[in-house]
């Protein structure tokens, strides 16, 4: 959704989301889902919410936290945090990736391929929000914990060099 069309879709089967195939108006890398409607709530808030999937936004946005653009996945690409990190007056991205080894493993692999690192040199700032214990992904911690206790993860949110460091 760059500019609120549409291009592709996606669905999900069982655990797995599925995206329709590349095309030239569906680039899943260059695509954040939800950005027309979080534009303006990430520039109120002074940072934007990077989760993977779309019902993760979707339930994010329906408790009221608005800031949240959805990646599409895990294999999360340069273009999609710096588009993600223009939202954000200050460059602030929060990293709100699901609470399983795929979600650790896409933020070691933005770091290996110097991504984090790039986008810190153009004055970014990227930082990992980790769930409320026992909550799997962003739409399970706001259903069971509510958006207080979600924004409060996302207050407490670490540098992605500490959050790497503890890993």
């Amino acid at each position: 959704e760059g500019e609120g069309g549409g291009g592709g879709g996606g669905g999900r089967v069982a655990a797995k989301y599925l995206n329709s195939r590349e095309s030239d108006v569906f680039k899943k890398s260059e695509l954040l889902y939800a950005l027309p409607v979080a534009r303006s709530a990430a520039r109120r808030a002074d940072a934007v919410v990077l989760v993977e999937g779309y019902m993760d936004a979707i339930a994010l946005h329906a408790a009221g936290v608005e800031n949240v653009v959805a990646c599409l996945g895990t294999a999360i690409s340069e273009a999609q945090l710096e588009m993600a990190a223009r939202l954000s007056p200050s460059r602030v991205v929060l990293l709100s990736l699901d609470a399983d080894e795929a979600g650790r493993a896409a933020v070691r692999r933005l770091a290996q391929r110097g991504t984090l690192q790039r986008l810190d040199a153009r004055g970014a700032t990227t930082r990992v929000a980790s769930l409320p214990a026992g909550c799997k992904d962003p739409d399970e911690a706001v259903r069971a914990y509510g958006r207080a206790a979600y924004e409060a993860s996302l207050s407490c949110a670490e540098d992605w060099l500490l959050f790497l460091g503890r890993e």
